[in-house]
């Protein structure tokens, strides 16, 4: 499990890990691409529907040129985070038509919206922007954005205390949940603090396959988070990532 491409009996989903937090989900009719700003995208069959998730504007997490692929795949739709205000004459100096506005849906937190037979609910971010949960196809995806249990040692109080508090909170609303897929930060920056975030939810949410994010290439993170308590307790579930372009084909889901 893990390994550039994970072969097993297909069941119709394929991840693809393009860099950062950058994810994409390939299902039998539709593609789910979340967070994109840098590496090499897939190509996938022209027929399908594709569903492009931006949770926020930070860099590191969109980039104008996702609208470009409305160019290649027509039936495409794109759901942005309440910050990325995008006007015409914005998209127009960017080389992008103002018509594309069409196809995006601005969303802050806490909403639940349906489009073409998908279900998006969104939360709230412990930064900017939104965290997405995504029902498609019967399967049940979360990607948290910036969403985290963002420890930083020096901030005054109650900026830590306050962090742990939000943080809680949205996680402890998905307990009901039973997802299928999650794409969870775990940033080595926050040192002592790293694993806090992806302890919490791993203890309070039911879901088949973790994929840590936001590791800023530092990959062996994973593997040192594994050898924690709570990391080697859920070692089965989370996902070993080496490098961009790796490819999972999960099954028995």
């Amino acid at each position: 499990m893990g390994d550039r491409n994970v072969k097993a009996e297909w069941m119709g989903m394929k991840v693809t890990y393009l860099y950062h937090s950058g994810f994409s989900v390939e299902l039998e009719t539709c593609v789910l691409l979340f967070d994109y700003y840098k590496g090499r995208l897939p190509e996938w069959e022209k027929n399908k529907a594709v569903y492009v998730f931006a949770s926020h504007k930070h860099q590191d997490h969109f980039n104008i040129r996702i609208f470009d692929l409305a160019r290649r795949y027509e039936n495409i739709h794109f759901f942005l985070g309440s910050d990325i205000r995008l006007n015409e004459k914005y998209l127009e100096r960017n080389g992008i038509q103002p018509s594309l506005k069409e196809k995006m849906t601005n969303t802050g937190k806490n909403k639940v919206l349906e489009h073409n037979g998908i279900l998006v609910r969104t939360q709230r971010s412990t930064d900017e922007g939104v965290a997405f949960i995504v029902r498609a196809e019967g399967y049940s995806i979360y990607h948290a954005g910036d969403l985290n249990w963002w420890h930083w040692e020096g901030e005054p109080y109650p900026f830590n205390e306050n962090m742990e508090k939000d943080y809680k909170r949205e996680i402890d609303s998905m307990k009901e949940l039973s997802l299928d897929v999650a794409f969870v930060v775990l940033d080595p920056r926050l040192e002592g603090a790293c694993g806090w975030g992806m302890d919490y939810f791993l203890e309070q949410v039911n879901a088949r396959y973790v994929f840590p994010m936001h590791l800023w290439e530092k990959y062996e993170t994973i593997e040192q988070y594994k050898k924690t308590g709570t990391g080697n307790k859920n070692r089965e579930r989370i996902m070993d990532i080496r490098e961009a372009g790796q490819e999972f084909e999960l099954w028995n889901i």
